[in-house]
């Protein structure tokens, strides 16, 4: 099956400065793709080629087949693609409901305001002006308007910046259930538990390259590490069968395991053992490794820091 996004050794330039560096991957049809980094890394110039917003210094972008660098291909896909940018400009003085039917109106498709507003979670906000918004009802009324024409493919750029956890819920859900319905996804984004909970499939973008690609389970698996057992016990000594159990360390009474084996089961051991040696354990945690280990390892770098350089991205 051809892809439903292709994009091959991408690279763009603003004078001196290389916000991507060839950059590719494909996007299958239905699936929902992640590009995961830090700001300034080069995700939102990816996408904007995606979309068409910028012309690549070099490489090539395909969606659906045509290339949204040319004029004419540009105008074909317009009504195929959706697009949440991560700053929209909307009018302050206008209402939810007349933007849902300019939009509607502009793509020649019937208007269903009702719908569009309660699939985002803005039902009875019908007639709020927008200037009477937060920033998380705004990044959830771009999306009803990228979804009014029914597209088939999405892209959304920050999608859940500025959102409250019921905004992050509601946004999740929806997202979901385009994915359910055969629509193809591509999202940027930074947020590690956004990436980790939606995307069958994640790159991970530094510094304008692709320096990771799989699904969130396989990067944890290759590149989290193992899981860990950290607790404090007063009189404990580590002996056999638990030394085996993984590498341990120890500062004082806090003692701690990294492990390949299941982590709560040799939690119940340690405490088993703790028990009948007659250790008194004052504190117990339990770390299973996620992708925020994972991007630490893959990147050397965490998320929240900011990028060296700041590209034009």
């Amino acid at each position: 099956m051809e892809a439903a996004i292709d994009v091959v050794d991408l690279r763009k330039r603003y004078g001196d400065v290389v916000a991507v560096a060839g950059i590719s991957f494909d996007v299958q049809r239905g699936t929902i793709f992640g590009l995961l980094g830090r700001n300034g890394a080069g995700k939102t110039t990816t996408l904007e080629s995606c979309i068409g917003l910028i012309k690549p210094t070099s490489g090539s972008v395909r969606v659906l087949g045509l290339d949204p660098s040319k004029r004419g291909d540009l105008a074909r896909l317009r009504r195929r693609f959706g697009v949440q940018l991560q700053a929209t400009s909307l009018p302050e003085k206008a209402k939810v409901r007349e933007l849902l039917e300019v939009y509607a109106a502009y793509y020649g498709v019937k208007s269903d305001v009702e719908a569009s507003a309660q699939r985002v979670g803005l039902e009875g906000k019908l007639d709020r002006f927008v200037g009477k918004m937060s920033g998380g009802e705004k990044q959830r009324l771009g999306l009803a308007l990228a979804l009014q024409h029914d597209p088939e493919v999405i892209f959304l750029d920050e999608p859940s910046a500025g959102m409250d956890a019921y905004g992050r819920r509601v946004l999740w859900a929806e997202i979901d259930r385009l994915r359910d319905s055969g629509k193809t996804v591509v999202l940027t984004t930074h947020y590690i538990e956004e990436a980790e909970r939606l995307c069958d499939e994640i790159c991970v973008v530094q510094r304008g390259k692709v320096i990771a690609r799989d699904t969130p389970t396989a990067l944890i698996e290759r590149f989290g590490g193992g899981a860990s057992v950290t607790f404090s016990a007063r009189g404990f000594r580590l002996e056999a069968p638990l030394s085996g159990a993984g590498v341990w360390t120890h500062d004082g009474d806090r003692w701690t395991v990294v492990t390949d084996r299941e982590p709560g089961l040799l939690l119940a051991e340690i405490v088993t053992y703790a028990n009948a040696s007659g250790s008194v354990i004052d504190a117990l945690d339990l770390h299973r490794p996620g992708l925020e280990d994972a991007f630490l390892a893959i990147t050397g770098e965490t998320i929240e820091e900011p990028a060296d350089e700041e590209p034009a991205a």
